[in-house]
């Protein structure tokens, strides 16, 4: 009986964080700024080994690029989920 409710649990969109995260992993794969508020951030990145600052130059490690990769991957699965729930008729919960 503990195996019914194994595959309850919610599935949701991506939430602020993550969009977030990909938002710094793109910019700093296009060698475009980053948002001041990012710096925090930023230094997690880098710790966590998905950024490489070398000669004061970001770019994403391996690491790094499968990251945002998978972020991408995520995001295009969202976009299609919506799109099977509207063509089901079935409202999505917007983020406030």
């Amino acid at each position: 009986m503990a195996d019914q409710g194994r595959y309850s649990m919610s599935v949701g969109n991506m939430g602020q964080q993550e969009l977030d995260l990909l938002e710094c992993l793109v910019r700093i794969d296009r060698g475009q700024a980053l948002d001041p508020r990012a710096d925090d951030l930023l230094t997690r990145l880098i710790e966590g080994g998905l950024v490489d600052s070398a000669d004061g130059v970001l770019a994403l490690t391996m690491a790094g690029i499968e990251r945002c990769q998978s972020l991408m991957h995520r995001m295009a699965g969202d976009r299609e989920a919506a799109k099977v729930l509207a063509s089901r008729g079935i409202a999505i919960a917007s983020r406030a």
